[in-house]
């Protein structure tokens, strides 16, 4: 009786280890492959070319999304607890205004505020070489690039402050993103 107690402990022991391997190795490496976590912040990134600088910014702000849509309204922490808790609440919820609605309009005000575009006629002019093949040369307008685009590099500044403003304070707040 005593040799069968200890086998099966040995038994249950191999058990444990084992199963406790192979549970990891499964949640590891094999459900990762058809369930990928942070799906959500995974679509943030175009499946096509995209350079680093938007994909900073696409990335960074899908993360105070998907945290502000997915746990902070979830109630599970007391925001209101600590002075420093009411703080980042009161952060996370107006970069998430900025983020979803602010912006967006931003966006919006700078695509309208190029100048119209001019059909290709008025643009360009049709010229014969020296060797007799023909071409076009863009008409200059007269006016100048700071004065024609004033609007739209003043809102492109605007977008960019506020952008990094988001993203500093979001480096600096990172370990309240934790619940």
């Amino acid at each position: 009786m005593f040799i069968l107690k200890k086998i099966i402990k040995k038994l249950e022991s191999f058990y444990r280890v084992t199963s406790y391997r192979f549970d990891m190795f499964y949640f590891e490496n094999v459900k990762p492959i058809f369930c990928p976590q942070h799906s959500r912040i995974r679509k943030a990134i175009p499946r096509t070319w995209s350079d680093i600088v938007s994909l900073i910014v696409n990335v960074n702000f899908e993360f105070i999304k998907s945290f502000y849509e997915d746990e902070y309204k979830g109630g599970i922490v007391d925001w209101e607890a600590t002075k420093d808790h009411k703080e980042f609440a009161k952060w996370l919820e107006s970069a998430y205004k900025y983020i979803t609605i602010k912006r967006p309009a931003l966006e919006k005000e700078l695509d309208e505020a190029y100048p119209p575009a001019r059909n290709f006629r008025e643009a360009f002019a049709e010229i014969t070489l020296e060797n007799g093949e023909k071409t076009y040369r863009l008409i200059d307008d007269g006016i100048p690039y700071k004065v024609k685009y004033k609007e739209v590099i003043r809102l492109e500044k605007l977008i960019q402050k506020k952008d990094t403003l988001i993203l500093t304070e979001l480096v600096k707040r990172r370990d309240y993103f934790w619940t």
